[in-house]
């Protein structure tokens, strides 16, 4: 073997290792600039999540302090709820046949 065919192959061994670390470098820097990427996007996602989240925080905490004032609301209802006056009240309000025949008598007199 001369020396020329052996830096020849010598020379074509460091082109192909040359080449794999080219693209194990392309590689990192591929996955580099997708991890920074996908970890930007993750950080927009979980600032709106903790918006939502804060959002739903502040209805529930509504919703509960209406309950409570409604609750307040029904026992005092419960309290002051006679049932005798009660009954009075819907039996005035729903009209009767006597009270009807009478107004109806009394429209034909005049």
């Amino acid at each position: 073997m001369s020396t020329s065919s052996l830096l020849h192959k010598l020379n074509d061994a460091n082109i192909i290792v040359m080449t794999e670390v080219l693209h194990a470098n392309i590689f990192f820097i591929i996955a580099s600039v997708a991890t920074v990427c996908f970890t930007l996007l993750l950080c927009v996602l979980l600032y709106h999540v903790i918006k939502i989240v804060r959002s739903i925080r502040r209805i529930v905490e509504r919703v509960e302090s209406g309950s409570e004032a409604l609750a307040g609301d029904i026992e005092e209802l419960r309290a002051n709820l006679n049932p005798a006056r009660l009954f009075g009240f819907i039996m005035n309000i729903i009209p009767t046949n006597r009270s009807r025949s009478r107004h109806s008598d009394e429209e034909d007199e005049y």
